[in-house]
């Protein structure tokens, strides 16, 4: 025994002398790799999961390890006034206050030999150096390795496949990392957490083709890197930082992972935009439709960084987002506009009131027509400063883009008109370019600009004004 310690740490002296391979370094000495935690669902009643690798179960409230996890064995969180009850095989394990959550447990260490030989290690580490021995606890909690580059990063529990399936209704999907179940008075919360890297991956691919040039795929990796670092405990107070759906950026977990995505990911590590010194919220959209908008004519209030500016690269030969049309008749748009928060009997018009600096999107819009109660009413839509502007017209209309025109087909007034009857709507037929809210980086721009030779960071610098692209940011 005496001898195979000591031959570990002469390893593990020469692991540290070796350039390029990281040395240890205890908690607190520089910052680790940032870690995200995702709102995978809602207010639910019931969710089940399973695990590949090697996970445990632990009560957050009490900090106890409720169970081992045995690969494929389903198990079961439930809502109920008692609090979240555990059920594994359909048999009730214990109510409790949770959080419940799946935890990766165990660390594995490759060690390299001077002779090249691996030895794998999962305890009883330490290494010695100019400040004498350091033991490395079993777990290695708090424990960082440090490359020649300066790159910090947390040791993690050695998964290697290891997954946890989240199961809802038919649908099954694989994450990475930890999972959480958490209560509140509407149900079950679910937060996948894990480092910000592995969360990418399940996020490029989710968000741009993974066959799109590589140039734009790393654009997109920056962008939805820098806007998860901004957004960090936005909903804090749901116990997450981020939603798993287009109300932040769409994550879709292990299942959607695609080497090109994740090479992109990698080979972007770390890599950030800021303005002002901080990771920028990198909007982004689908497309479009040639132009992009200052912020406080989409939105609310003006953003430094989000400034409108013709885009050219966004019409290519793949952008199927040009030219399209939708045909409401008047009770169709009655049913939309209901959708959206606003109630009328009946919709006699619909009038244009202002457009963007640019001009190409409609940024208010005037409807007029009946309330519920039958009361003459317009509605201007775009102009309530807590509901936002063209996208908020985009949205109540259900269109694709507020960079539309409209063509109406109107009824003649009833009767002879003498009783002061106007002509009425009887439907309207939206044309327009783009799919999206219009601010910051058009994806269908950044393909065509990477298929024009350009690279991530030019993509990125021409879509976010005055950006800086920091390496290593936090390190």
């Amino acid at each position: 025994m005496f001898r195979k310690k000591l031959g570990l740490v002469i390893l593990l002296v020469m692991l540290l002398a070796l350039p390029g391979y990281p040395a240890w370094s205890a908690a607190g000495d520089a910052e680790v790799e940032q870690e995200v935690r995702v709102g995978l669902v809602q207010k639910a009643s019931q969710v089940a999961f399973s695990a590949t690798g090697d996970y445990q179960l632990v009560d957050e409230y009490t900090g106890r390890v409720v169970s081992g996890i045995e690969p494929g064995q389903r198990w079961e969180v439930r809502h109920s006034p008692e609090g979240l009850e555990l059920y594994r095989d359909g048999r009730l394990m214990g109510s409790f206050e949770g959080p419940l959550k799946v935890v990766g447990r165990g660390v594995k260490v490759d060690v390299l030999s001077g002779t090249g030989l691996q030895v794998e290690r999962e305890s009883g580490l330490y290494a010695e150096g100019a400040g004498g021995r350091k033991a490395l606890p079993d777990n290695l909690a708090g424990v960082h390795v440090l490359g020649a580059g300066g790159q910090v990063k947390k040791l993690a529990p050695a998964r290697g496949t290891g997954l946890v399936t989240l199961y809802q209704g038919e649908q099954a999907r694989r994450y990475r990392g930890d999972m959480e179940f958490r209560l509140d008075n509407a149900g079950i919360t679910v937060v996948n957490q894990l480092p910000v890297e592995e969360y990418l991956y399940g996020v490029v691919p989710a968000e741009m083709p993974a066959y799109w040039p590589a140039e734009a795929l790393k654009a997109q990796a920056v962008a939805a890197r820098s806007y998860v670092l901004a957004q960090k405990g936005g909903y804090a107070s749901q116990g997450f930082d981020v939603l798993a759906t287009q109300s932040s950026q769409v994550y879709r977990g292990y299942d959607v992972e695609n080497p090109a995505t994740t090479r992109a990911v990698d080979e972007t590590r770390g890599i950030v935009a800021t303005y002002g010194g901080r990771p920028i919220s990198a909007y982004f959209h689908s497309s479009s439709g040639g132009y992009t908008e200052n912020s406080e004519d989409v939105w609310r209030s003006p953003v430094d960084y989000l400034r409108a500016r013709p885009d050219p690269f966004d019409k290519n030969p793949q952008n199927t987002h040009y030219g399209w049309s939708k045909t409401c008749t008047a009770d169709q748009l009655k049913e939309q506009l209901a959708a959206a928060g606003y109630r009328f009997s009946e919709i006699y018009d619909l009038v244009e009131l202002e457009r963007t600096s640019t001009g190409q999107r409609v940024k208010a819009l005037a409807v007029s027509g009946l309330d519920p109660e039958g009361q003459p009413i317009t509605i201007e839509i775009g102009r309530d400063p807590l509901k936002g502007k063209a996208d908020e017209v985009r949205r109540a209309l259900g269109l694709k883009s507020a960079s539309f025109s409209m063509e109406k087909v109107m009824l003649p007034p009833a009767g002879d008109g003498q009783d002061g009857q106007q002509p009425r709507l009887e439907r309207v037929t939206f044309v327009g370019n783009g799919w999206g809210h219009g601010l910051g980086m058009s994806q269908y721009g950044a393909l065509g600009m990477a298929s024009r030779g350009y690279t991530y960071q030019e993509i990125l610098k021409y879509y976010y004004s005055g950006i800086q692209i920091v390496s290593n940011y936090g390190k």
